[in-house]
């Protein structure tokens, strides 16, 4: 079964509009998604995954027709 989305701050159910997807998201609301900005300019956030130099050269040398 696929779960519907949540919020990623307060958890709460998004609504699907209509028309599309909501400007503000992924979150509920502008202060959820002021909440999230505040956590990534407080450092609470980080991406821990270590970068490796041989494979950054590969991707930048890398045509865009190429397939990896």
């Amino acid at each position: 079964m696929i779960q519907p989305q949540t919020c990623g701050v307060c958890g709460k159910v998004l609504e699907v509009a209509a028309a599309g997807v909501s400007k503000l998201f992924p979150f509920c609301s502008e202060r959820c998604r002021n909440i999230d900005l505040y956590r990534w300019s407080e450092g609470k956030y980080a991406i821990i995954e270590p970068l490796d130099p041989e494979d950054t050269h590969v991707e930048f040398d890398r045509q865009p027709d190429e397939e990896m």
